[in-house]
């Protein structure tokens, strides 16, 4: 019988990409998310902007237009069913009795289901925020690591019991590639995420003798609507917003405009939401997600996504001094 996967996260971006993927491979997935009951045609709508190549069609690449469908045929005709078969579950990653309440209850089903219960957990919910350091309030510092780093911890102690109770069990976690650099004013990020990269090496290591695979996940820049989700935490603007209205979003920088950092802000805001437009797919993600659910042994990190990104800021990490990096990092962004 095919696998169970939990996957959090799973109404946007790369969560909803791996259910639909999955699905679509065989597997049984149960998604999670803070919404209840989403609305079937708004993630159709979701998954198809994602996974549409998109063209700049002015020279200010403030405008684009779509080129091509990115997934599968046989995905996008069988679409409707697919999302139709996620089993939707209302769950808060920040809190503790909500995860485990909904794990538990989904590992019972999933046990009457296929005698077993979860047998692969994919922590993918996440936030951010676009504000300097100090800028950022306490509260939200708090938020990002509640969720990015305490809520996938939340989720694995939910989970484990079961895992270890039958021997077996696979869990992968989300980073990033801003993991490994700091993401300018997003730095709450990327400690969040370097923060969950060693919790996931640590776990790969301890739980191995209990034959439960732990793996990582850094995947470079994606094609997804995070940056007007990045919006909606702080501006109130959100609903107003369409993330391939690339004019509107650039505009709509959420940093506080009293910030001594705006005007620096402003084109590195504009660089983030032009290269996100023009990233690969979720699908792409989902795709090294499959490879590591197969692998035998899976390894402890594994990188996806854009090449030239990937391949650049391993380079840069490996063989050139963080004095140098932190010099060139800036250019990159337009600051």
């Amino acid at each position: 019988m095919a696998k169970t996967i939990v996957i959090t996260g799973a109404t946007s971006g790369l969560g909803l990409s791996h259910a639909v993927y999955l699905l679509s491979k065989g597997y049984t997935v149960y998604g999670t998310s803070r919404k209840r009951n989403p609305d079937l045609n708004e993630l159709k709508e979701i998954y198809l902007r994602d996974h549409t190549k998109w063209k700049f069609s002015n020279k200010e690449k403030t405008e684009v237009i779509a080129k091509k469908i990115l997934a599968p045929k046989k995905i996008i005709d069988n679409l409707d069913e697919l999302l139709g078969k996620i089993q939707f579950y209302k769950m808060d990653v920040t809190s503790d009795k909500e995860v485990n309440d909904i794990i538990k209850e989904i590992n019972e089903k999933a046990k009457e289901e296929n005698g077993r219960g979860i047998d692969v957990l994919i922590n993918n919910a996440g936030i951010s925020f676009f504000e300097s350091a100090e800028g950022l309030s306490m509260e939200n510092w708090q938020k990002t690591f509640d969720t990015n780093f305490f809520g996938v911890l939340r989720v694995v102690r939910a989970v484990l019991p079961f895992m270890k109770e039958r021997g077996e069990g696979q869990i992968i976690n989300t980073s990033s590639l801003g993991a490994l650099i700091a993401i300018p004013f997003q730095s709450h990020y990327s400690a969040s995420k370097a923060a969950l990269k060693l919790l996931t090496e640590g776990l790969h290591v301890e739980l191995r003798r209990l034959n439960i695979k732990v793996s990582l996940l850094l995947p470079s820049d994606i094609n997804t609507n995070f940056n007007k989700n990045t919006g909606k935490l702080t501006s109130d603007t959100y609903g107003k917003l369409d993330s391939i209205n690339l004019k509107k979003m650039i505009d709509n920088n959420p940093m506080d405009k009293k910030s001594p950092h705006f005007t620096k802000a402003e084109k590195v805001w504009s660089v983030i939401i032009q290269n996100l437009i023009v990233m690969p797919p979720p699908i792409a993600i989902s795709r090294k997600i499959l490879k590591i659910i197969k692998a035998r042994k899976p390894k402890v990190s594994y990188f996806g996504g854009d090449f030239l990104q990937a391949f650049l800021l391993l380079f840069v990490r490996r063989f050139v001094t963080e004095d140098f990096t932190y010099l060139i990092l800036p250019k990159y962004y337009g600051m």
